[in-house]
């Protein structure tokens, strides 16, 4: 079994208080923006093994500095405001601490989630996509998409929950090796890095699900905007043919279509919702999610939904 240890800091004492960040973070310049008679900071958190995870509480407003930031650290916004470099989070925004470089940060009065992981397993997940140990690194600090930052916090209660408790998961080796796993798979996954520039090219041995993944997320963002294969291209991190390539290996289907089939999707329930009497009608609401075809768009629909666009507003 592997030991889950568990620490626990509540004091009022600014120094006490950054002792406990120097020992848990590393070495760092504070300076109090705006000193709070009422200052309380508190911090609870477990780690097991290299993955750790705390929930900590700073009331008041602080301006940090390092001058290499040693560990690979991950986060979530609780509540407050908080800045890493000139990138701005607030609440349940995921961000990414600057791996290896200089570190500025701001926060006032902050509750948030800090992780921290292990860099070498984000390195092997990223050499199976195809990126070289040496040239691998992340590039920003916000989640690539709304569903890809969603996808965080979920992946941050996940870890919360494998190092909970006085009989842990995470205390089992199995268990922390696949925990760690898909925490590097998903910080990858969410966080601007090498990986998302790498072209795919088909054939044994060559998968691209992540890119797969940033694309249907965008897809799925985006499907009520007028966006473009190039746009879905770009959000994936690929060239439009790699994009093509992944979409034929691993969804037997293409991007567009898939965006095609979303937003036939969203017809379809805004159908069911429709009111006739308020003036709704079945080719206004197909307009509006962009099929101007109306003898194309109704066969299409029946053939997936198994009824006609207006049996479904009638009903």
């Amino acid at each position: 079994m592997v030991a889950v240890d568990r620490v626990e800091v509540d004091t009022t004492d600014f120094t006490l208080a950054h002792a406990y960040l120097t020992r848990a973070h590393g070495e760092h310049h504070v300076r109090a923006r705006r000193p709070d008679r009422d200052f309380v900071f508190r911090t609870s958190g477990s780690t097991a093994g290299e993955l750790g995870l705390e929930r900590l509480i700073y009331r008041a407003a602080a301006e940090v500095t390092a001058e290499r930031v040693g560990a690979l650290r991950a986060g979530a916004v609780v509540d407050g405001r908080y800045c890493i470099g000139d990138e701005r989070f607030g609440r349940g925004d995921a961000m990414l601490y600057p791996y290896g470089l200089p570190l500025t940060v701001t926060w006032e009065r902050i509750e948030m989630w800090i992780m921290r992981v292990p860099m070498d397993a984000v390195v092997r997940v990223a050499s199976r996509l195809g990126v070289k140990p040496e040239e691998f690194r992340f590039d920003g600090a916000s989640a690539v998409s709304a569903a890809m930052n969603r996808q965080w916090l979920a992946t941050v209660g996940y870890v919360a929950q494998t190092l909970a408790g006085p009989d842990a998961p995470a205390g089992h080796p199995l268990l922390l090796a696949n925990a760690v796993e898909t925490v590097a798979t998903t910080l990858i996954t969410v966080f601007p890095n090498t990986t998302m520039g790498v072209d795919y090219t088909a054939g044994p041995g060559r998968s691209a699900p992540a890119t797969v993944r940033r694309a249907v997320a965008y897809i799925d963002a985006h499907a009520a905007d007028p966006i473009t294969l190039e746009d879905i291209a770009a959000a994936a991190g690929v060239k439009v043919r790699g994009l093509q390539a992944a979409f034929a290996r691993h969804r037997d289907s293409s991007p567009m279509a898939y965006l095609r089939r979303v937003r036939m999707h969203c017809v379809h329930r805004e159908l069911l919702a429709a009111d006739r009497a308020s003036g709704d009608t079945v080719a206004g609401i197909a307009r509006r999610w962009g099929f101007r075809s109306p003898g194309r768009f109704a066969a299409d629909y029946q053939k997936i939904f198994g009824r006609t666009p207006g049996s479904t507003l009638r009903s």
